[in-house]
């Protein structure tokens, strides 16, 4: 399980901003692309659901790795 916070500094370094809330989610869009990606108002976040969203923001797999050991340090 990653905090979410932690992982809401991952895709801002990732050039992912807060565009909106809704009941259950926030959208989080990568600027300058029709990149999307809906994060949970959960406070920790399923390892699953972590790397698949990083996958498809185009993170490689060795940092997707790397990132989820040092977030669950």
């Amino acid at each position: 399980m990653v905090r979410r916070e932690t992982f809401i500094n991952k895709i801002r370094e990732l050039g992912y901003h807060y565009k909106s809330q809704q009941a259950h989610t926030q959208l989080w869009k990568k600027s300058g692309t029709t990149g999307r990606m809906f994060v949970p108002l959960a406070k920790l976040l399923e390892d699953d659901y972590v790397t698949g969203a990083l996958r498809q923001s185009g993170e490689s797999d060795a940092a997707i790795k790397t990132f989820l050991a040092a977030a669950k340090a």
